[in-house]
């Protein structure tokens, strides 16, 4: 089968990885390298460097339904299908319907719910037990498409975005190559989506980033996790950004929002507008990352000590 990948991030990157290894594409394609970081040196996008290490060489293209050569390519030559996951750019005509089979994604929710750009991350923050990933059929709108296939998982109180997307990626890879299979041999089946049940998941806000003591200690707790391994969650110590990387819902005391209560082993405990949290692991500006004790000993945190 003559398939093409469209994909840039992480979780593109680690579902190219799993299906990769079932299946050889004929071309990826993937956003041109962006400034990142201090120096804003170009830096390749994350499905790339693992494509390169696999052996291919993408193609970047950030219009790719109006790139010349794929589209003389579709013209000619047309895919079976492509796959597109994680791609930050919209799939027009007449690359949509131009692939034999379609255009396919792979979406990290149970589709209706959290269509856009952040469903690991918001279904996190609103503390959900259970998600899972979907394979569908791409259409215009987005993430409206027919559904192939699904499949649920449990979310632990402790999972973080990052374990949550290799999670998703490993389940979503392995239903789409079960679904290659209907959809070589002519038995596919489609499920429309229920346009009333949908919910959204816009991109994250830089504001968002910001802890908010007044929020309780499980909406904190969510929030950092959801933002584990990136971007991070952050509040300010002294006038300082100090990133929050791992927490722990625990009692409280009735404080202001924001102070330290207590400490417990000599972790701090922070008190939330309901419950408190204790911070296990920190990373001060400019610092690498250490546990809540190393941290509270090396700033000596005290009791009443505020965290804004």
């Amino acid at each position: 089968m003559k398939t093409w990948f469209f994909g840039s991030g992480m979780f593109a990157a680690l579902c190219f990885r799993e299906i990769a290894a079932q299946i050889r594409f004929e071309k990826v394609i993937t956003l041109p390298p962006r400034p990142a970081g201090r120096g804003n040196r170009l830096r390749p996008t994350p499905l790339e460097e693992e494509a390169l290490l696999l052996g291919y060489q993408p193609i970047h293209s950030a219009k790719p339904s109006s790139e010349p050569a794929l589209l003389e390519e579709l013209e000619n030559a047309p895919p079976d299908l492509a796959l597109v996951i994680d791609f930050s750019s919209l799939i027009r005509e007449p690359l949509l319907n131009g692939p034999r089979l379609g255009c396919f994604n792979i979406h990290p929710s149970l589709l209706p719910e959290y269509r856009g750009a952040a469903p690991i991350q918001r279904a996190l923050m609103d503390g959900k037990t259970t998600t899972g990933v979907t394979v569908f059929r791409l259409v215009r709108s987005m993430d409206a498409g027919p559904i192939l296939a699904r499949s649920l998982t449990q979310v632990g109180p402790e999972t973080t975005a990052g374990e949550l997307t290799e999670k998703l990626a490993r389940e979503g890879s392995q239903i789409f190559l079960k679904s290659l299979k209907c959809l070589c041999g002519g038995y596919a089946e489609y499920i429309a989506q229920d346009n009333q049940a949908a919910t959204k998941a816009p991109k994250l806000d830089k504001l968002e980033e910001r802890i908010d003591w007044n929020k309780t200690g499980e909406g904190v707790h969510n929030l950092v996790r959801a933002l584990n391994p990136s971007p991070g969650a952050y509040c300010l110590h002294q006038g300082k950004r100090l990133k929050i990387w791992k927490t722990l819902p625990v009692e409280g005391t009735v404080a202001h929002p924001g102070r330290v209560v207590r400490l417990e082993e000599d972790s701090p405990v922070v008190a939330c507008s309901q419950g408190a949290i204790l911070l296990l692991e920190v990373q001060p500006e400019g610092r690498n990352p250490a546990s809540g004790k190393d941290w509270a000993r090396g700033s000596r945190i005290r009791q009443g000590d505020v965290l804004e």
